[in-house]
């Protein structure tokens, strides 16, 4: 799991290694839900260097989250 602060709002990813499935949320809102592949191919793009594999970590997921409220222009 990994949380970042957006503007006073905590903006969180947990990947679930079981299922793969990713899930990103707002305080208690949930904002996205993405399953294999799309989760492991966004996790991917976001950490290109990291090797992986099928357990990401903080960093992995904190990347993904950067990426992820910079192109949202919601947050």
């Amino acid at each position: 799991m990994a949380k970042i602060d957006v503007g006073g709002r905590i903006v969180c990813a947990t990947f679930a290694p079981s299922s793969g499935r990713l899930r990103i949320t707002e305080d208690s809102k949930l904002l996205q839900v993405l399953s294999p592949p799309d989760s492991w191919v966004a996790i991917a793009a976001a950490s290109q260097s990291s090797g992986w594999g099928t357990r990401p970590s903080e960093a992995d997921l904190t990347a993904f989250l950067e990426g992820y409220v910079s192109r949202d222009s919601g947050l």
